[in-house]
């Protein structure tokens, strides 16, 4: 296992440099907006979110190597997999993340197979039921053109995180800097890197937010008062998604049918191989 240094890194935007919603006439800002960042993961050798040095030839106008976006997106994104990635995974599941695209693959092949007006409940009642606990522990990118793709997959007192981050823009210039990759570390240092996360994250934003109250605005519509309810809320609700880490898991995937399933997986593509 590898240690890390600090693996959610970020730096947010000044009071006067961050960007305005709306349009001339009609400027607001909010919470969100005031969460404008750079951001970056730093996960072993990898950099995430760092824009590949051809890619920042071809914007030209960039500013920044990294992901620069309200950072509220991020932590939406991720906190909502708190409560999933609680639940350990049985070793036996967990092995098959060793290669995790391998299985995926697999079941997509085996997907295939039963593709049929015939079979057409396969995907729900087989397919998925197989899957979705990948998914569930997953989270993409969306906002962002070939924005990275992440599964969060813990095992006792390991967790073993992936990324996929390889993406080629139109030209050909691949736009990140890291490859696809894993990490695997253990689940109490993942768990102080969020808390670590969190207190560096509100104590920035209550320094911004107070500076927002202090700030003639001028034309720009912000409503102080929602700013301040929204920022003790965004807080609190931080860390209620982080105790879902910390307490006994409520999930309750069915293991039992997932092993089930993966076995008659590989045996009808072993049959098929044989067949073909």
């Amino acid at each position: 296992m590898e240690e890390l240094g600090k693996m959610i890194n970020f730096k947010l935007k000044q009071i006067d440099e961050v960007p305005l919603a709306g349009e001339e006439g009609n400027f607001r800002m909010n919470w969100f907006w005031l969460t404008e960042a750079d951001l970056w993961l730093t996960l072993g050798d990898a950099t995430l979110y760092e824009y590949s040095p051809e890619a920042m030839v071809y914007f030209e106008d960039k500013e920044s190597a990294y992901n620069d976006y309200p950072l509220s997106r991020f932590i939406d994104d991720f906190t909502e997999l708190f409560e999933e990635i609680s639940e350990s995974i049985p070793k036996e599941i967990y092995q098959l993340t060793d290669n995790l695209n391998g299985f995926l693959t697999d079941a997509e092949t085996w997907k295939e197979l039963y593709e049929s007006d015939a079979d057409e409940d396969f995907y729900f009642k087989e397919y998925y039921s197989l899957i979705s606990w990948t998914y569930k522990r997953a989270f993409g990118s969306g906002h962002l053109i070939g924005g990275p793709y992440f599964s969060f997959l813990r095992c006792e007192d390991k967790i073993r995180i992936f990324w996929k981050t390889e993406y080629q823009l139109e030209n050909g210039i691949e736009l990140w800097k890291a490859k696809d990759g894993s990490i695997e570390m253990l689940f109490s240092d993942f768990l102080n890197q969020i808390k670590d996360f969190g207190k560096r994250f509100f104590e920035q934003m209550n320094k911004l937010v107070q500076l927002a109250l202090e700030k003639d605005w001028k034309e720009v519509r912000i409503d102080k008062k929602e700013l301040v309810e929204e920022h003790a809320f965004r807080e609190l609700d931080f860390y209620k998604q982080v105790a879902f880490l910390e307490q006994t898991s409520k999930v309750k995937t069915n293991w039992k049918l997932v092993k089930e399933l993966n076995s008659r997986m590989q045996k009808e593509l072993n049959t098929n191989d044989q067949l073909s």
